[in-house]
């Protein structure tokens, strides 16, 4: 049997989030753009909990804005 997502337990796993591991969907995956060294950018997926988390994402305080607008 394949692996479910972990958010929504609904869609097969895609890929895991870049700090817990938790398997999630493509839907459910928060893309982000991570800077890392001089030039470099580097995609990531996070889970609705860690994209907001500080220590998790470097960016974490964009996706909260973006919470607290909505």
């Amino acid at each position: 049997m394949d692996e479910l997502c972990t958010d929504c337990r609904k869609q097969k796993f895609w890929t895991p989030c870049a700090w817990c591991k938790k398997p999630l969907c493509e839907a459910c995956a928060r893309f982000e753009l991570l800077a890392e060294g001089c030039g470099t950018v580097v995609p990531a997926y996070f889970c609705a909990t860690c994209v907001v988390d500080p220590c998790c994402n470097p960016n974490a305080i964009f996706w909260q804005m973006k919470e607290t607008d909505a």
